[in-house]
């Protein structure tokens, strides 16, 4: 039985909104179990603590960076923290000094086993969910649902008794995507034209790049013109400008804010455009082909293998982008063939039940450290 979970984590204009969604994938499972779970979070500017707090958790938030150091002190991922990793450390352990969680979960790039360390004394369990494979943890349980994530990429990056979670089939999902898995694969296997595409760049857009693969599907000779649902945050530092754009295009595009329905607007679409992020194992949970763009280091390996197994079309966000864009589209259009290939490729990707098996982990842990074991 876990009584209190508590999540330290973070979402930004720069960092995205992927590392809070999944938490809550994981929080709400969790919360059906019995189990408390509160958030500790920064105040960033396009941050989720709002709508973490609508979901019915606590949030505790952290100083806005601006109050605690100067950004031109700090260096990598640090920048996406907005402090020092021992004033992060401080201030997180100040929340719960009065408590002894039975798991610390920490979702954050810039945070590191020199930050783990400090939780030793202060929670019971700690896990680590990590994607880049870069740095040691001191930790319990360290998850990793990158596709292909193999042991020997973390080599010496985790302690003597991590109990280790790798690869895709532990992606944090929310249940509508596993219950709507089965439907998905019969229609896409009755796919006849791409009539629905949803574009989905991480809810802030940084790079503007929505409007760019809006030009490029305007390059298109369409026979029908598909609809296209471009999902963004309401807070979105550009969500102006494409609504100002798109009179300019011939097909409908329908503006879609902070969206609680992804996994309805994923099945119903013929093709999804997206970054190489956390939704690209909710796309392949439903067997949904996509146009990866790959829009920062973190991604590259998670394009890369996708592309390498047929479940997506890896494009690189440069110059040559709204050509590769439409080529790929073009692609896709003229052979049928191909696209169901990628639909089944998807699929074996991920299955939408790795939040079950990240939980079992958690209690088996949990239980057999209580026991002395």
């Amino acid at each position: 039985m876990l009584e209190l979970v508590v999540i330290r984590t973070d979402a930004s204009q720069k960092i995205g909104l992927g590392h809070v969604m999944r938490c809550l994938s994981l929080a709400e499972a969790l919360r059906n179990i019995g189990a408390t779970v509160e958030f500790i979070t920064r105040d960033h500017p396009g941050n989720l603590n709002r709508y973490i707090s609508d979901k019915r958790f606590k949030v505790h938030v952290l100083n806005s960076p601006i109050e605690n150091q100067l950004q031109e002190d700090l260096i990598g991922y640090e920048q996406w923290l907005g402090v020092k990793q021992d004033i992060d450390a401080n201030e997180t352990i100040k929340v719960f000094l009065d408590k002894k969680p039975d798991w610390l979960i920490v979702d954050h790039y810039a945070l590191d086993y020199n930050w783990e360390e400090k939780f030793k004394a202060h929670v019971k369990k700690i896990m680590v969910i990590d994607d880049l494979a870069n740095r040691s943890h001191d930790c319990d349980i360290l998850l990793d649902q990158t596709f292909d994530r193999k042991l020997l990429d973390y080599k010496s990056f985790f302690s003597e008794n991590c109990e280790l979670l790798l690869g895709s089939k532990n992606a944090l999902l929310r249940p509508d995507f596993r219950k709507l898995r089965p439907i998905a694969i019969k229609f896409r296997r009755n796919y006849t034209a791409i009539n629905s595409i949803l574009i989905s760049m991480g809810g802030t857009d940084e790079g503007n790049i929505v409007l760019r693969i809006l030009d490029s599907l305007s390059l298109l000779e369409w026979r029908i013109l598909p609809v296209i649902d471009v999902v963004l945050a309401s807070d979105a530092p550009n969500l102006g400008k494409v609504k100002q754009a798109l009179p300019k295009y011939k097909f409908f595009v329908n503006i879609q804010t902070d969206v609680s329905n992804m996994a309805e607007l994923m099945l119903k679409s013929d093709l999804a455009i997206g970054a190489g992020g956390t939704t690209s194992w909710e796309r392949c949970c439903l067997a949904l082909p996509t146009i990866l763009i790959i829009l920062a280091d973190n991604q590259q390996k998670i394009a890369e293998n996708l592309a390498q197994v047929g479940a997506a079309i890896s494009v690189q966000k440069n110059d040559k982008m709204e050509e590769n864009i439409k080529n790929s589209i073009m692609m896709l259009m003229q052979d049928k063939n191909l696209y169901i290939e990628m639909c089944e490729s998807a699929f074996k990707v991920c299955d939408g039940n790795g939040v079950k098996r990240t939980i079992e982990k958690m209690l088996t842990v949990s239980t057999r450290n209580s026991n002395g074991i």
